[in-house]
């Protein structure tokens, strides 16, 4: 029985009782007995009427309270949907520190781990676990749930926790609920995983460094395009002034040798022979280094007149030979030519093909020992015509037969008689082959002497 209803008991037993005592008076008729039953009976109506008034005003205050119970569940309802629809990590404690709610994603961001939290308390522990191990150097005080509990400011940053399986970047925030009298009663935290946004920001980063490489390569290959260009018309004009000069001193070195030739001709004095014969020799070797650099002028200046026409290589091979015959005697080397069949028809151009087997010729003889022999073979191989040129010298090593047709090659075989050597010969050859779709090629082993092999096309 609660309070109100405890006293209209009492009111309704006070009134009770006077209605018994008026009912054992003497004279219960009278005009002030009459009156006083009256007002115990109106009292009695009134106190019924009041407690019916209680009972309908409580009834009305309970339905109140009720409904407004139901709107608080129903509120918590839907803040609890909206706070689970967030895809971000929430949990809030209260001024203790004691965790009051968390969404599930918060629970979800913690499951890479080995034990995942499964209640808000332990999500609470693991939350400050990993917070505390990832952040060493910072204070405890600094972290954003410190923060908000101990100075009543939200505060917000971004940390990396070392996860067991992986690095997992966090975007935090915190923010705290102050109740009438301005103290922190609560303390929302709010935490992100931010790994595809720091991928995607690495990645970012990444394609603006490769654009300014590129950039930077495109200049540097703008800048180099420009040296190249640059180059090559100082190329041109050096391969011009090289022509010039050249041309310009192999006349007067033609003279130089005709006049010599006429004066050994005469009864001259043995000195003045000696002399000549000297200037005549000399001559020669200046006419034959012009002679090569022209060549190689024209090659690098795209200038060779190439006229390819089906020629007879025997006849060709045969001249040269019997043009190298002296200079063979004179080291006592002995030429031994084998040729298996009458006709050996190539497309060549007939100039360049004497220039290039004339300097196959005279280097083998330029690097034999005196007394040596050379073996010169030609033969049709499937459609190929193929000179081979065999001697019987020092041989190349491995180092210098990768390097034997490179311009001005100095190798270590050297002339055998101090001949002249300008390292451009087989430079010259390898060039002038090639312009006619031929092949040239070395080989030997070291000691044991070299074997070159000229290929021509027989068909176009």
């Amino acid at each position: 029985m609660n309070t109100q209803e405890s006293l209209f008991s009492k009111e309704e037993k006070v009134i009770s009782n006077g209605i018994e005592i008026l009912k054992q008076l003497e004279n219960p008729n009278n005009i002030l007995a009459i009156q006083y039953y009256e007002l115990l009976n109106h009292y009695k109506k009134l106190l019924k009427q009041t407690k019916l008034l209680v009972k309908v005003s409580d009834r009305q205050q309970r339905d109140k309270i009720y409904e407004s119970q139901q709107k608080t569940i129903s509120n918590e309802k839907r803040l609890a949907q909206f706070l689970e629809a967030i895809p971000l990590g929430i949990f809030v404690v209260d001024h203790e520190r004691k965790p009051c709610y968390a969404n599930h994603a918060a629970f979800q961001i913690f499951d890479t781990i080995n034990n995942p939290p499964h209640t808000m308390e332990k999500l609470v522990e693991v939350y400050d676990h990993y917070i505390e191990q990832s952040t060493n150097d910072i204070s405890k005080q600094c972290l954003p749930l410190e923060q908000a509990l101990l100075y009543g400011k939200s505060c917000s940053g971004e940390v990396t926790l070392s996860l067991e399986q992986q690095q997992m970047p966090l975007e935090i925030s915190s923010v705290p609920i102050f109740d009438q009298k301005n103290r922190v009663n609560y303390v929302i935290v709010i935490f992100k995983n931010i790994s595809k946004r720091k991928q995607a920001e690495t990645l970012k980063m990444r394609l603006i460094e490769e654009e300014q490489a590129m950039l930077a390569m495109l200049r540097y290959s703008k800048e180099i395009e420009d040296k190249n260009q640059q180059l090559i018309k100082l190329n041109q004009e050096k391969n011009e002034f090289l022509g010039i000069v050249a041309h310009d001193l192999k006349n007067p070195l033609s003279n130089i040798m005709s006049l010599s030739e006429i004066i050994l001709e005469n009864k001259i004095d043995i000195e003045i022979q000696e002399f000549m014969e000297m200037i005549k020799t000399s001559a020669e070797s200046m006419f034959s280094l012009i002679t090569t650099l022209l060549d190689v002028n024209a090659i690098e200046s795209g200038k060779i007149n190439l006229s390819l026409k089906k020629e007879n290589v025997l006849p060709i091979l045969q001249q040269v030979l019997n043009d190298y015959n002296q200079p063979a005697l004179q080291k006592n080397i002995r030429f031994h030519f084998d040729c298996f069949q009458k006709d050996h028809y190539a497309i060549i151009d007939r100039n360049l093909t004497r220039q290039i087997l004339d300097n196959i010729i005279s280097n083998a003889i330029k690097y034999s020992p005196l007394g040596k022999n050379i073996y010169i073979r030609l033969f049709c191989d499937k459609e190929k015509i193929k000179c081979e040129v065999q001697d019987e010298g020092q041989g190349l090593s491995k180092e210098d037969l990768s390097k034997l047709f490179n311009k001005f090659t100095r190798l270590k075989p050297q002339p055998t008689a101090g001949e002249h050597s300008t390292g451009l010969g087989l430079f010259i050859v390898k060039k002038l082959i090639e312009k006619m779709r031929g092949k040239v090629w070395c080989e030997s082993e070291l000691g044991k002497g070299s074997t070159f092999i000229v290929e021509f096309n027989c068909t176009n």
